[in-house]
């Protein structure tokens, strides 16, 4: 029978605050508690939000999206406060409303929209992208400076999968400053709590993006070209062209998802390097020369990042998960970046090991019908900076590892900044 409770009635759950900066900084301990004690948790002070943090509780949901619904859950982002609501609303009301696209949206919605997107990321169209994502790396991994501190974030993390991004869409490279602080306020709100005066700049950059991409789009219909952006415009016969609303939140969404898991997971990449290098002085050479042992890096390094700690689901029906019921119409947080150090799973879950054996059951990109789209482009992206950086240096030395900060979300985690030394060849 399904047990229903209620956290603070009793002494013998943990206590969770997700805004909380202890959180935000080192989630993993919490999540080992719920995991062991709560693995499906009501968040207090949170009313209907729900937090999944165990392996196969979190798969059983994200198979069932008839349960667990992916439609707008609304814990996903915070509100506007009071005092900028109106100018909130007034800029919105110069772009196109709130679309639901791949990630917001069930079938038959979602279908529609995952078969055009599914045409753009075949494995053919991944050997395609991947000399563009190669060029880009090579060119940032031979530009780095020997034996000055820089930030890797801004010289490598950042401006890796951006450029590659922008270049797979068509998307002109004058927009690059702009693509990154795009995707940065398209993201803002997302398990984070924003001042009014960045609500207020996140909302104008959204519009800003709108405005450009529309532009674009426009011009693709008129003069296609070998890019992303004229796939998108293009049907299948039989099919309905997705209108520039539509499109807007789309590209919106490829844009966040082809570059914040790369961004995030290999600044954490790197971190984890600099720490194997005490034990392993030469793993800058086995990353150059062993393609396998690379290719594992990204692996476990997606898996214990887990950038996109999570995804929420909105229950459609009283239901029960783990023998806890949970009413119709709750917030589910499935909490990936706690699945994916599940010790049911993963052996030694919070160790660094590229060659561990399970490392692909990771839950980074999500699973089933939501499953990220481009989960091959992030891989190719972690998997092209690791080798051209191999090929250019045999260190990136983290300066002060006890000084690195993470950013204000549970939703989205990764560092603020991540300055290094670099030892070129």
């Amino acid at each position: 029978m399904a047990v229903p409770y209620r956290a603070g009635v009793t002494d013998t759950l943990p206590y969770l605050d997700p805004h909380s900066d202890a959180f935000y900084q080192d989630p993993y301990p919490m999540y080992a508690r719920l995991r062991r004690d709560a693995p499906v948790y009501p968040v207090p002070d949170t009313e209907g939000l729900w937090f999944v943090t165990t392996w196969s509780l979190v798969r059983e949901a994200l198979m069932d999206p008839g349960r667990f619904s992916n439609v707008l859950p609304p814990a996903r982002r915070t509100s506007p406060p009071p005092e900028v609501a109106e100018q909130v609303e007034a800029l919105r009301a110069q772009g196109f409303p709130y679309t639901p696209a791949l990630g917001t949206n069930d079938p038959p919605q979602h279908t529609r929209y995952r078969k055009m997107v599914n045409r753009a990321f075949t494995v053919r169209a991944l050997a395609w992208m991947e000399p563009l994502v190669d060029e880009v790396a090579d060119q940032l991994a031979a530009g780095l400076p020997d034996g000055e501190v820089i930030d890797a974030m801004e010289r490598i993390t950042i401006p890796l999968p951006v450029w590659a991004i922008m270049r797979i869409l068509g998307i002109d490279d004058r927009y690059r400053v702009d693509l990154r602080r795009w995707s940065d306020s398209a993201t803002a709100a997302l398990g984070g709590k924003l001042t009014a005066e960045r609500w207020l700049d996140a909302e104008r950059d959204m519009l800003e993006f709108q405005q450009v991409i529309c532009g674009i789009l426009d011009d693709r219909r008129e003069n296609p070209r070998d890019d992303l952006l004229t796939t998108l415009t293009q049907a299948e016969p039989g099919e309905t062209p997705l209108t520039n609303q539509e499109l807007v939140w789309l590209v919106r969404e490829l844009i966040v998802a082809g570059n914040e898991t790369t961004i995030r997971s290999l600044a954490d990449i790197l971190v984890n390097l600099d720490d194997m290098r005490a034990d392993d002085p030469c793993v800058w050479d086995r990353l150059r020369d062993d393609e396998a042992f690379r290719r594992g890096v990204v692996e476990e390094g997606i898996r214990l990042a887990s950038p996109v700690m999570g995804l929420w689901r909105v229950t459609t029906c009283d239901t029960e998960l783990g023998g806890v019921a949970i009413p119709a119409g709750s917030t589910v947080f499935l909490a990936y970046s706690s699945a994916n150090r599940d010790e049911a799973v993963f052996e030694d879950p919070d160790a660094f090991d590229p060659m561990r054996e399970n490392v692909k059951e990771h839950m980074a990109f999500g699973h089933g019908i939501h499953v990220c789209v481009g989960a091959g482009l992030a891989r190719i992206e972690a998997a092209s900076a690791l080798r051209a950086l191999a090929n250019n240096v045999t260190a990136i030395e983290v300066i002060d590892r006890d000084a690195l900060r993470y950013g204000p979300s549970y939703g989205l985690r990764g560092l603020v900044d991540l300055p290094v030394r670099v030892h070129r060849r």
